[in-house]
Formats: C-alpha cells, structure tokens, sequence
C-alpha cells in the first residue's frame, strides 16, 4: 500500500506540481523578504533601497571580469545617500572556490564643513574575496571572507578611512523553479577596533533565462558599537552573465 501511495505521488500531473512548488516559493519568499527582516529591526522609520545593475563576462573557463552600479536611497526613498561603481576580477581555484578583487568608487553624501548644507565626498574602495559554496544536502551553504581598505578623497590628498575584514555566510535553497530563496549574515570587524556591525539579510534570485536574473532582498544593519539606526533596506538588482 505504501508503495502505491508513493508512486500516486511522484507522478503527480505537472500542472499540481507546479502549482504545489509555486505556492511554497511564493509562502517562502514572504516569511523570508518580510518576517525574517524585521525579527530585528521590527519598527523602522527610514527605508532606503539599494538598487543597481551589474555585468559579469566570462574570459575562460576560470577567468571572469564584471562592471557593476548602484544608486542608494535613503530618507523613505527621498534623499541619494550614495552611488557607486566598480570593476572586479574573479579567478575559479576549483570546484568550491574562488578568488576576486575590486575597486570600487563611492559619492557618499555628507555635510560641508561649516555645515551650511550637504555635498557628495568621494572614497576609494579596494576589496578582496575569498569564497568557499558546497552544498548541504537541499541547501547551499556559502562563505565569504573579505578585507576591504577605503580611503577618502579630501583636498585631493586621500586618507585612509577604515579597514575591515568581513565574515559572510550564506543558506539558500536552490530547485527547479525560477526561484531561489536566501538568508545571510554579514560580520563586520574594523582592524584595530573590534566587531561593529552585522547585516541580515532575506532575498530571493529569480532567474530570467540563461543570461539575467533578478535579486529582490530586504535587510537590516544591526550596529554592535555606537548608536542603532532604525532604518530598512530594500535590495533591488539586476544582473547579466555573458
């Protein structure tokens, strides 16, 4: 009897299946763009959005390089807080890992001197990756360790301004649909200080076709040293594999 009932099951019409699978993305996607997200920052006052495009051309078969853009808004989606772009480098060491480094340039709004009003200060940001992805049986669990050094441009002398090694991990829950979920935990440690800051985040990937995909995630910066700003953050991104 087990058996029969098994094999109903996994012959099931497609059309059920799909509407089966759709119904747990879409019930998964809300507990996790929503709930999870505010599980720590449950009353915000501000919500900015992060949104961008970024592009990534494979060399090799181990070699690629990729452009990316982002605007961030802040203020209820009133005020540019920042924009940014950046050129990276990614070299695959195997199946698992994997090497990247970057500069990244910033336009950061800030007040003027005498603060009489806000200007747009620019940084320089260097960073290197190294991430590690396997998979743990359904999931897909990955790590990023990143150093990151910036500095700031300032009467066209640049000055360092922080120096951060940062922790990343990642479970995400790949499957035959478009759809992808995940949730991740970002620690921030500034060399010579301590942990300050860890970003939680909920998202879901859905792929377009081969070459685009579409990243919606919401999250939070959670701050372990100073004042916590009550504030969440909308992650819109669209990306394209050539």
């Amino acid at each position: 009897m087990k058996k029969n009932w098994k094999s109903l099951f996994w012959k099931m019409p497609n059309s059920n299946a799909r509407f089966i699978a759709n119904g747990w993305q879409i019930s998964t996607l809300v507990v996790m763009l929503w709930v999870a997200p505010q599980l720590t920052h449950a009353q915000a006052t501000d919500i900015g959005l992060w949104s961008g495009i970024g592009v990534e051309k494979k060399i090799n078969k181990s070699l690629s390089v990729s452009l990316n853009a982002q605007t961030r808004l802040t203020d209820n989606l009133s005020i540019l807080r920042a924009y940014l772009g950046e050129l990276g480098v990614g070299y695959k060491l195997g199946k698992h890992w994997e090497v990247t480094g970057y500069y990244r340039y910033i336009g950061r709004r800030k007040k003027n001197a005498d603060g009489s009003g806000y200007e747009y200060r620019s940084y320089n940001r260097f960073y290197a990756d190294l991430a590690y992805d396997h998979k743990l049986w359904k999931l897909k669990f990955d790590y990023r360790l990143r150093y990151q050094n910036q500095f700031q441009d300032d009467d066209q002398a640049a000055e360092n301004n922080s120096s951060y090694v940062r922790n990343k991990f990642e479970l995400s829950y790949p499957n035959k649909t478009r759809f992808t979920p995940y949730i991740s935990t970002d620690l921030f440690y500034e060399i010579g200080g301590s942990f300050d800051q860890m970003r939680n985040k909920a998202g879901v990937e859905m792929k377009i076709n081969k070459h685009h995909k579409l990243e919606l995630s919401g999250f939070t910066d959670y701050r372990l040293i100073g004042k916590q700003e009550n504030r969440f953050l909308i992650g819109l991104s669209y990306k394209i594999k050539l």
